[in-house]
């Protein structure tokens, strides 16, 4: 037991001796779970509802869709950052989905010449001076964007022009995470977010 006892010494001084390995900081982040749908998808709630009129419309009138803005910032806050694309999404959906219904929609945003590059061509612009001076619009679908915890919520109307009457109206909720893109990890309101490997 004499002999024992110092073994035991002996023992414990040299695991006290031994460096111990530095605490581990948690890299698990939360995974990014996707939307199930697509904008386009949760935009086409959004036809169906502007569909249901009022009142049958002219045969000839013409319908154009404008951006959507966030709610509080209707001249100058078009939406950025997480929503970034969001906005003009919404309304390529919305023009393609009422196109295919049958509606007389306008591509107001067509230049007058196709302009040519090296490696592609375009006839849509947003310069004003390229455009036509008098746009022969109807109706339009406008709308606004309000950011809730969880989701967009849009809001839109098919207006018209003339006389500013509201023809029909829907609403429907994005997910906030229906633009994310493929990144591994992204930070999305101050969290670290990890997609598959």
């Amino acid at each position: 037991m004499r002999l024992l006892l110092p073994l035991l010494l002996v023992n414990l001084a040299a695991c006290s001796l031994i460096p111990q390995p530095a605490p581990s900081i948690s890299t698990r982040a939360p995974k990014a779970a996707m939307a199930p749908y697509t904008v386009n998808d949760y935009v086409n709630t959004l036809t169906v509802q502007l569909s249901h009129l009022k009142e049958p419309l002219s045969r000839n009138s013409r319908i154009g869709v404008s951006s959507f803005y966030f709610a509080d910032g209707l001249d100058t806050k078009l939406m950025t950052e997480q929503a970034s694309g969001l906005s003009q999404q919404i309304q390529e959906s919305l023009l393609t989905q009422m196109t295919q219904l049958g509606y007389h929609t306008v591509e107001y945003r067509l230049d007058n010449n196709i302009t040519l590059s090296s490696n592609a061509d375009n006839v849509l612009s947003r310069d004003l001076n390229k455009l036509r001076e008098r746009q022969k619009i109807d109706l339009i679908v406008t709308g606004t964007v309000t950011r809730q915890q969880h989701a967009y919520i849009v809001n839109a109307r098919l207006v018209n022009i003339n006389s500013k009457q509201v023809l029909s109206a829907g609403s429907t909720e994005i997910p906030i995470n229906v633009m994310w893109g493929n990144e591994k990890i992204q930070q999305r309101d101050g969290l670290l977010y990890r997609s598959e490997y």
